[in-house]
């Protein structure tokens, strides 16, 4: 459930962008990732200002009852700018996960019985209004190097939020790397799919459905 810590590290205020409404959309330009990444496709016209990968490590997961797994995935991030002088974003996620004996699954069914691992892939869409910094401190294009989240397995087995996980200690914020005065930050559409043998999560901003329990 990882919209939860992204709007929490932008510390934006998520408001509609209501001027959107009026904008005309191509077909959608990225390859396919899963609806939920690509839907609206990026509007006619715009510039892409900004296309960085970067790896992320020791990222908590959090599912419906706590934090339930370590992450480690490589990560997309690609901002265009928009005609109307507003941005739009499309975040993109691969990896994998990592849970433990005794934790709670993510869509909170049942508890780990053992150590497992899986896959899982998803990203989120949001559009915003800001200024693109002129000398950011990292790069605005190309790989932007490793981030480690300082997540641990000692947080993760106290089960669930109640009991005082604290999660991912240092999120890395693009949004605040690369752009100034950002208001109006709207995520309308995100979600992830988390895979274990013949068992899936799906976390989208609709809803979720399954669990893994392994």
């Amino acid at each position: 459930m990882k919209q939860i810590r992204i709007v929490a590290a932008l510390i934006v205020t998520a408001v509609i962008v209501s001027a959107m409404a009026s904008v005309a959309f191509a077909a959608p330009s990225l390859p396919s990732h899963g609806s939920f990444v690509n839907i609206g496709g990026v509007p006619e016209g715009s510039v892409l200002v900004l296309d960085v990968t970067l790896k992320v490590i020791n990222d908590e997961d959090s599912g419906l009852a706590g934090y339930w797994a370590i992450d480690n995935y490589n990560r997309q991030i690609q901002v265009w700018q928009i005609p109307d002088g507003s941005f739009y974003a499309v975040a993109k996620y691969e990896g994998k996960w990592q849970t433990f004996a005794g934790v709670p699954g993510p869509g909170n069914t049942g508890t780990a019985s053992k150590d497992a691992s899986g896959t899982f892939h998803g990203g989120y869409v949001a559009t915003f209004n800001g200024t693109l910094k002129a000398d950011p401190a990292l790069s605005v294009n190309g790989n932007i190097g490793t981030f480690d989240y300082g997540g641990s397995k000692a947080d993760v087995l106290k089960g669930t939020y109640g009991a005082g996980q604290t999660g991912p200690t240092n999120i890395f914020s693009w949004i605040n790397t690369y752009f100034t005065g950002v208001s109006n930050f709207s995520q309308p559409n995100w979600g992830w799919t988390y895979n274990y043998k013949g068992q899936t999560w799906n976390n989208y901003d609709y809803g979720t459905t399954g669990d893994i329990v392994v």
